[in-house]
C-alpha cells in the first residue's frame, strides 16, 4: 500500500469521498451499472451488457497488504488526534469506530465481499489511471460519465474503505490496483495523503501515467475473477468492496439492486441490452426481460417518489410509474423519428396507468427525466391521455445525443439548458420540440371543455393567511380559505370577459401568475371553464365544499390530488399526487333539483359524478385516505379538487349501449 506525499492535511472525511459518505442505494447502484451499460455496449460494442454483483466470505488473510493498511490506519489516527487536540470531529469519530468494527468482523471471519463484474471493454493503463484518479474520464463522448466518479460513490459500501479493481482487455492483458481512503499520518520522512494505493510505485505522471501497477502474480483475491472473466466473456472489468456492509440494511442485496436497475435501465434491460445476476448465500437470481414484470408490480401503486431520507431516496421514477414505463414498452408501439439531430424512437400508448398524459426519456437505456422540453403534461392538455417512452441510442442519435448527454449534467437525471451554448440550446430544444410534435399528430384531440379544472385550494392558517406559501395559477384563481363551516363559504367569482392566462382560464386581476419559464409561447383559445369550485378542511381526512356547474353535465370525474410545494423529496417543484377517495357525498343547495350519483371507482382514485343540472350550487363531503409519512408545512397538506369531463366513449362502445337500449 502506497501512500503519496500530502499536499495538506485531509481528516478522515476528506472532500473526495465526503458527498458520497451518505448515499443510498439509488445512487450508487445506478452509477455501478451506468459504467458497466457504457464499458460493454457503448465502448465495448456488446450487444448486451452482462453484470454479476456477488456477495461472499473475505478473510483477513485474503486482503492485499493488510499489515500495510493496519499501520497506516493506526498512523492516521494517532496523527490526527494530535492535530485535533486530542479528540476525534464526530464526523471522523463514527469513520474511525465503522473501520475498527469493520476489521473486528474481518479477523473473526464475519466479514463479507461484495463484487462487481462485468463484461465490459476491460481496464487498461490508461482507464486505470482515471479510475484511480479523482473523477478524470478515459471514457467515449458516447458513454454517460467519468470512471473516478461512479467507482468511488461505491467506497461507501467498503466499511474499511478499501477497494480493489481487475480488468482483462480484448487482447487478454491484465491489470490489477486498489485504493483505501484513510487520513493523512506521519510517513518516515514526509507527511503522507489520506489516499493510498494498491501499486509498485508513483511516476511523475508528466506521460499521463502516474502509477507502475502491480505485476504478476496478482493477489489470489482478484485474480480468480480475472480468470473467470477471461474464460466466460474473454474481457471484462471487477470492482471489489472489502467488508462489504449491504448498505447499513438488512434487506437482501436482490431486493436493492432489482428494484434500483428495474427503475432506471426499464429500457435497457427490455431491449435485452443488459443482464443483471445477484449471487449471494449461494443463490443466483437474475433480473432479465422475463423478471421486469415481477419486480415493478410489487410498487405498482405507489405513486410517490421516494422520500427524502428514506432507504431508497433519490430513486425515480415513482413505482406507478416504473410500472407504467414497462407497460408502455410491452404494449405500445415503437417508432422511428428523424430529427435535425439525430434520430429518436418513441414508444406510445393511450392507456397510460395514472390516466395522465406522462413522457419519460431514455438515453443507453438509462432513464433520465420525465421533465421534458415541450412535452411537459400541461403541453397536452387538449389531448387524449398518453405515456410515451423516448429511447435516446450513441450509435444512431448523433448530435441530438451528444446535446442531451452535455444537458444531463453530472447527475444524469435532469435537462438544464444552461449547460449547452446558445446554438446548442437551440438545436435541442429545436429537436425535441419536432418529437413532441410528432407525439400530438398520434395522439387524438380533445375539446377544449374535456379539461374542467378551475380552482384549488390553498390550506390556511387560523388567521386565515397562508404562512410563508407561495402558490402559482396553474388551473385558474388560487383561493385563501379559513376553516369556515359549509354554510359560510362563497365560490370565487370569475368575470369571462376578463384576458385569458397561459393555462386556458380566465385571469383575476391581482391573481398570481405562472412564472414565465412555465408559460407557453402561445396562449390557447378557450371556452370558459364549466365549474367553479372552493373546498376547505374539516377534520383529519376530511373535506366539504362548494361546486357550481353552468351546464348540464351527464357525467364528470372528480379527482382530490396534492398540491404544490408538499413534495419532501424536492424532486419537482410541483408534485402531483392522487389521494384515495374512501366517501363521497354531494347533493343541491336547491330543493327541488335532483340529487346527482355518485360512485368511487373501484380505485378509490376518482368519483364518477352524473347528472349535474346547469347553474347550480352542490355541496359535497368528501372523506380521503391519510397520507403516511407526509411532512405537513403548515396545518395539512395542500389539497386541490380536480373535475375532468371523462373521454368520448369509443365506436363500439356506442354500440353496444344502442344495442342495450334496443
Amino acid at each position: 500500500m502506497k501512500f503519496g506525499a500530502a499536499t495538506s492535511n485531509e481528516g478522515f472525511t476528506p472532500l473526495s469521498t465526503a458527498s458520497f459518505s451518505d448515499l443510498r442505494p439509488a445512487r450508487i447502484v445506478r452509477e455501478l451499472i451506468q459504467n458497466s451499460v457504457d464499458a460493454a455496449v457503448v465502448e465495448g460494442g456488446e450487444r448486451s451488457a452482462v453484470m454479476r454483483f456477488q456477495v461472499e466470505g473475505v478473510t483477513r488473510q485474503r486482503v492485499p497488504d493488510f499489515k500495510g493498511y493496519n499501520k497506516a490506519l493506526d498512523e492516521a489516527i494517532e496523527y490526527q488526534l494530535r492535530a485535533c487536540n486530542g479528540r476525534l470531529p464526530d464526523a471522523a469519530q463514527q469513520v474511525v469506530n465503522h473501520i475498527r468494527n469493520g476489521l473486528t468482523d474481518l479477523q473473526n471471519g464475519r466479514a463479507t465481499l461484495l463484487s462487481v463484474v462485468d463484461n465490459g471493454i476491460g481496464l487498461d493503463t490508461r482507464r486505470m489511471n482515471s479510475l484511480l484518479g479523482d473523477g478524470s474520464s478515459a471514457k467515449s463522448e458516447n458513454a454517460s460519465g467519468s470512471y473516478g466518479v461512479g467507482h468511488l460513490a461505491s467506497m461507501s459500501l467498503s466499511d474499511i474503505r478499501y477497494m480493489l479493481y481487475g480488468g482483462v482487455t480484448h487482447k487478454g492483458h491484465r491489470i490489477v490496483a486498489g485504493r483505501a481512503v484513510l487520513a493523512s499520518h506521519r510517513g518516515r520522512k514526509k507527511l503522507n495523503a489520506a489516499q493510498g494505493y494498491l501499486i509498485d510505485d508513483f511516476r511523475n505522471g508528466l506521460d499521463g501515467n502516474l502509477y507502475n501497477f502491480l505485476k504478476p502474480p496478482y493477489p489470489d483475491i482478484v485474480n480468480r475473477q480475472l480468470d473467470q472473466i477471461a474464460e466466460e466473456w474473454g474481457h471484462g472489468s471487477v470492482v471489489m468492496m472489502l467488508v462489504f456492509n449491504n448498505f447499513r440494511s438488512r434487506l437482501p442485496l436482490w431486493e436493492i439492486v432489482s428494484k434500483v436497475a428495474s427503475y432506471n435501465f426499464c429500457s435497457a434491460i427490455y431491449g435485452r441490452r443488459l443482464l443483471i445476476k445477484v449471487t449471494e448465500d449461494g443463490d443466483t437470481r437474475r433480473l432479465d426481460r422475463n423478471a421486469l414484470e415481477r419486480v415493478l408490480a410489487v410498487d405498482k401503486q405507489r405513486v410517490r417518489s421516494a422520500r427524502s431520507k428514506s432507504f431508497f431516496e433519490g430513486l425515480r421514477p415513482s413505482g406507478q410509474n416504473a410500472y407504467s414505463i414497462l407497460k408502455t414498452l410491452t404494449g405500445g408501439r415503437k417508432r422511428r423519428i428523424e430529427t435535425k439531430g439525430g434520430a429518436a424512437y418513441l414508444t406510445l400508448t393511450t392507456e397510460p396507468p395514472s390516466g395522465m398524459s406522462r413522457v419519460d426519456l431514455f438515453r443507453n437505456g438509462m432513464w433520465i427525466t420525465d421533465d421534458v422540453f415541450s412535452m411537459r403534461r400541461a403541453d397536452f392538455v387538449n389531448r387524449q391521455p398518453f405515456h410515451a417512452v423516448i429511447e435516446i441510442e450513441a450509435k444512431e442519435s448523433g448530435d441530438l445525443h451528444r446535446l442531451i448527454r452535455k444537458a444531463e449534467g453530472p447527475m444524469h437525471d435532469t435537462l438544464s439548458f444552461s449547460l449547452l451554448a446558445d446554438n446548442e440550446e437551440a438545436a435541442l430544444r429545436e429537436a425535441l420540440k419536432s418529437i413532441a410534435d410528432f407525439i400530438k399528430e398520434q395522439i387524438a384531440e380533445i375539446e377544449d371543455t374535456g379539461y374542467l379544472v378551475d380552482d384549488f385550494l390553498m390550506v390556511s392558517s387560523d388567521a386565515g393567511v397562508a404562512q410563508g406559501r407561495r402558490t402559482f395559477s396553474f388551473w385558474g384563481v388560487p383561493t385563501v380559505t379559513t376553516r369556515n363551516s359549509i354554510s359560510q363559504m362563497e365560490l370565487p367569482g370569475v368575470d369571462p370577459t376578463e384576458v385569458e392566462t397561459a393555462a386556458g382560464g380566465p385571469e383575476v386581476p391581482g391573481s398570481p401568475r405562472l412564472p414565465k419559464r412555465h408559460r407557453p409561447k402561445e396562449s390557447r383559445k378557450s371556452t370558459p371553464l364549466p365549474f367553479r369550485s372552493t373546498v376547505a378542511p374539516d377534520g383529519d381526512g376530511k373535506l366539504t365544499g362548494l361546486i357550481e356547474s353552468k351546464a348540464d353535465y351527464s357525467e364528470i370525474w372528480i379527482m382530490l390530488r396534492v398540491d404544490e410545494n408538499t413534495d419532501v423529496t424536492c424532486d419537482r417543484i410541483w408534485h402531483e399526487e392522487e389521494l384515495s377517495i374512501t366517501s363521497f357525498a354531494i347533493a343541491a343547495s336547491a330543493a327541488d333539483v335532483d340529487k346527482p350519483e355518485a360512485e368511487i371507482d373501484s380505485g378509490g382514485k376518482m368519483v364518477k359524478v352524473r347528472g349535474l343540472a346547469e347553474h347550480t350550487t352542490y355541496k359535497i363531503h368528501v372523506e380521503y385516505a391519510a397520507l403516511q409519512g407526509l411532512v405537513n408545512a403548515v396545518d395539512a397538506p395542500v389539497l386541490r379538487l380536480e373535475l375532468h369531463r371523462p373521454p368520448a366513449a369509443s365506436s363500439r362502445e356506442e354500440e353496444t349501449r344502442n344495442g342495450d337500449k334496443a
